[in-house]
């Protein structure tokens, strides 16, 4: 074949090879923007998250927008998360901007919002209102809760190897020592003698009436406290260190505030409730009505690295001891 001929058979492969690769190229990213314009067209599920507390961190509220996060990375769903909300006026005006907003699920961020949820919920049958703890009464109504005893009676293992008095004390936000007797059981298992004094500070935030009630306790003894706020956390692990005395944290691993006054933290991960919801919400059941208990299956609380004060030994001791807890179920 003349030279000539060749050249322009090569030249005519190549623009085929080339037009047919712009071509596939073309078709390819014309079926990925249909695909995403599909995807972006899908209705997602409209519910509404209610907090009392702010939204910053460390706090109780900050708990709620982390929750919101997770499950709108994990589901069809839009939040929309409303903090501050304390009144029932504040209540029932967020509940009207729910409805609507067309919100199928309206979580109350704590069991400050039962009550009230009780109140209003046969109004509006189609909708499934949730609190993190608390009551419900309503088939439209659930509570999700944590069995956090066991954790509890484990950290009071934790508290008895350090204590040189016999004397603890837990600072609860809210009267629970009846409904979690978990740390007591503990105490009572690990060291008979140890004595147990209980206060409640009534809130999750205020820090002055925290300190406050650590004083009295440690006026009586005290030297080694479970306090299970979140906002007054900071101020009784600051007391604590100034007077050198043990704390065990919560919510959170809180030994970064005083590492050698911390002894571990009970966690709380609370966001993991609300995967636990909209995994009821999308299944084919739904949300059970009345009181849904989870546990560390679900991943809702642990307990954090012991602190420095502790031996391997010691250490080892608490982990048997958790593991042979486990085995019991």
């Amino acid at each position: 074949m003349p030279q000539k001929n060749q050249s322009k058979l090569l030249l005519w492969v190549t623009v085929i090879v080339i037009f047919t690769f712009i071509s596939i190229i073309l078709f390819k990213t014309e079926t990925i923007l249909d695909n995403a314009e599909t995807n972006s067209q899908i209705e997602k599920t409209k519910m509404t998250i209610i907090t009392s507390d702010v939204i910053e961190d460390q706090s109780w509220g900050s708990l709620a927008y982390k929750g919101k996060m997770k499950i709108e990375e994990q589901f069809p769903v839009s939040a929309e998360l409303f903090s501050e909300i304390k009144t029932e006026e504040q209540m029932e005006d967020t509940i009207t901007k729910a409805v609507a907003a067309d919100s199928k699920v309206i979580i109350g961020h704590g069991r400050e919002f039962s009550s009230f949820f009780t109140k209003i919920a046969t109004t509006y049958p189609d909708i499934h209102f949730v609190t993190i703890h608390g009551t419900s009464k309503h088939p439209n109504q659930t509570v999700y809760t944590f069995d956090q005893n066991k954790i509890e009676y484990m950290a009071a293992l934790a508290a008895v190897l350090k204590t040189k008095s016999n004397k603890i004390g837990i600072l609860d936000a809210y009267e629970a020592r009846k409904r979690l007797p978990g740390f007591e059981q503990g105490m009572k298992q690990y060291k008979p003698e140890a004595i147990l004094y209980y206060s409640v500070v009534n809130s999750r935030d205020d820090g002055e009436k925290a300190v406050e009630l650590m004083k009295e306790m440690m006026d009586q003894g005290v030297d080694v406290i479970f306090t299970k706020g979140n906002g007054y956390n900071r101020n009784v692990i600051d007391y604590a260190k100034e007077k050198n005395t043990f704390v065990i944290g919560y919510l959170d691993d809180q030994s970064y505030m005083g590492e050698e006054h911390v002894l571990t933290s009970v966690l709380n991960d609370v966001p993991q409730a609300y995967i636990a919801v909209m995994k009821d919400f999308f299944s084919e059941d739904g949300i059970p009505q009345g009181k849904v208990v989870l546990n560390e299956k679900d991943g809702v609380y642990n307990l954090a690295p012991f602190g420095p004060m502790y031996t391997e030994k010691e250490k080892q001791y608490i982990r048997s001891e958790i593991n042979l807890l486990n085995s019991r179920r």
